[in-house]
């Protein structure tokens, strides 16, 4: 039966009415971190002081109090020879060592659904990976002075690796060359990930008996995101994205990739004596969770506020297992510095790297956090970190 212009009109009536009449839709949840930016001017001075003083070309920092962010300020140039002022929300500097800090919260976030172990033996969690049977000992740097590892010996926790207490050589301290050429890390084809890099330390010799003493090691943080991989079944940075960087609105955190046009990605600058010229700029994707994220100043900050309240991981655990030291990481626990300042707990990490240098400095009992990024690779970050918190307090 055909309708009538009438039952037309009335069934159209009909429909406006319970569009207008629908409820709206839900509310979305308040942000986690909030900008609430003060003035601080004699932040502002003890910035520009050191700025003059080194000749740095691009600085930013920011100051969370809780989860507010509630100073944020870019000083000089992203790009000097451009005069490409820098943005603290938009322009990308490199986190260098930070990005370890971000391996640890991964790891104890993975804790609570039992989907990571920290006392998982890396040899059995790493498809192609074996524990090496060879170690150097104390103050041997020489094939002449290898040593057989016992078996009852070859074993590596994830733990250890992120307390770099799991004996994995650093850049110069053992017998293999770490790095892969730029031929290959610049390569998107053979650059897929984390795992292949590994491939360039994994048989060398041990720097030490595992769980024997301490030795920093950007590749022992490496293995550790492989370990991770695997234990969660995602790639590490698709693990930081959706545990970290959304959560927390971190919009511009994104490895490092060489060969995508990342806008407002900082020039790096190095100096020889009062000449300043602009640094190299290789992948660090391949080494992210030991080094090769990249963001804003502003989210930085954000991450930074996270780790404050329970935004990330529970105040509890944060302090039982991310900030726990022991023996023999005596002054750091899961990609961070553990200390005290004045009696106060001190979490702090720096970064320095190709292209950058970068601070983050912690006072959990007073609810504050410091960041620092700069272009400069001869700036002296936790110097300037300290500058920045010790003008905060004194205002």
């Amino acid at each position: 039966m055909r309708e009538s212009p009438l039952f037309a009109a009335l069934f159209l009536i009909g429909c406006t009415t319970a569009a207008v009449d629908s409820p709206p839709p839900p509310a979305s949840p308040p942000p986690l971190i909030t900008l609430a930016l003060e003035d601080h001017p004699l932040v502002d001075a003890a910035v520009e002081g050191v700025i003059d003083e080194d000749s740095l070309p691009g600085v930013v920092v920011g100051i969370a109090q809780g989860s507010e962010i509630i100073y944020l300020r870019g000083f000089g140039y992203q790009d000097l020879e451009a005069q490409v002022p820098v943005d603290p929300s938009a322009t990308l500097f490199r986190w260098a060592s930070l990005s370890k800090g971000v391996a640890g919260v991964i790891a104890v976030q993975g804790l609570r659904s039992n989907a990571v172990s920290l006392e998982a033996d890396v040899g059995t969690t790493v498809p192609g990976y074996t524990v090496p049977d060879r170690y150097l000992p104390e103050g041997c740097q020489a094939s002449a002075c290898i040593e057989t590892l016992p078996e009852a010996q070859r074993s590596i926790t994830l733990k250890q690796l992120l307390t770099h207490t799991g004996a994995i050589q650093h850049y110069s301290n053992g017998l293999a060359y770490p790095v892969p050429p730029p031929s290959e890390t610049d390569d998107p084809y053979t650059n897929t990930g984390i795992a292949w890099a590994i491939d360039y330390f994994k048989d060398a010799p041990l720097v030490g008996v595992p769980g024997g003493q301490y030795s920093y090691s950007t590749f022992g943080y490496n293995l550790a995101g492989v370990v991770l991989e695997n234990q969660l079944g995602m790639s590490f940075g698709a693990a930081v994205d959706a545990s970290i960087s959304q959560p927390l609105g971190m919009s511009t955190m994104s490895a490092d990739f060489q060969w995508v046009d990342l806008p407002r990605r900082a020039v790096g600058y190095v100096r020889d004596g009062n000449s300043i010229s602009r640094d190299g700029d290789n992948d660090v994707s391949w080494k992210l969770p030991g080094g090769g994220f990249v963001s804003s100043g502003e989210d930085l900050t954000r991450y930074c506020a996270g780790l404050l309240g329970d935004d990330l991981i529970d105040t509890d655990t944060r302090d039982a297992v991310l900030w726990a030291t022991g023996t023999p990481n005596e002054d750091y626990g899961l990609g961070f510095g553990v200390g005290t300042s004045g009696g106060e707990r001190l979490i702090s990490h720096t970064g320095a790297q190709q292209k950058t240098r970068t601070a983050l400095m912690i006072l959990p009992d007073s609810d504050l956090c410091f960041t620092v990024m700069t272009n400069a690779t001869w700036a002296a970050p936790g110097e300037l970190v300290r500058g920045v918190a010790n003008a905060f307090l004194s205002e």
